[in-house]
């Protein structure tokens, strides 16, 4: 009865070992597709003040569609404030001299995650 026991408990450390070392692995993925997301976010934040920077010096000889560079610049205004509030929309509003409800608004129109 007892090398019964001593198996059972033998096989329950091996099976938490097993799990502990899942789970290990499964934080490391996310930590990895975290930082690849924050990476593309920042190289597309970088291309929309680039188009900006560039609108700026001269606009190009067949014209600029106004809605779409407006939305651009919305947008980027918005997640800019968010990313320096660390997400508190009450704190970018301010920023943004917006009513807290009007930024909302403006979060969930253009589908806006930070």
């Amino acid at each position: 009865m007892e090398r019964k026991l001593k198996d059972i408990s033998l096989s329950d450390e091996k099976k938490t070992f097993e799990v502990n070392r899942n789970i290990s692995v499964l934080s490391e993925i996310v930590n990895s597709l975290i930082s690849a997301a924050s990476a593309l976010q920042t190289m597309k934040d970088s291309e929309t003040n680039f188009f900006f920077k560039n609108l700026e010096m001269r606009f190009p000889e067949d014209g600029i569609d106004y809605h779409k560079a407006k939305k651009l610049y919305e947008i980027n205004l918005v997640k800019q404030a968010l990313r320096q509030t660390d997400g508190h929309q009450t704190k970018a509003a301010k920023l943004l001299n917006l009513n807290t409800t009007t930024l909302n608004s403006i979060i969930k129109r253009h589908k806006i995650s930070y």
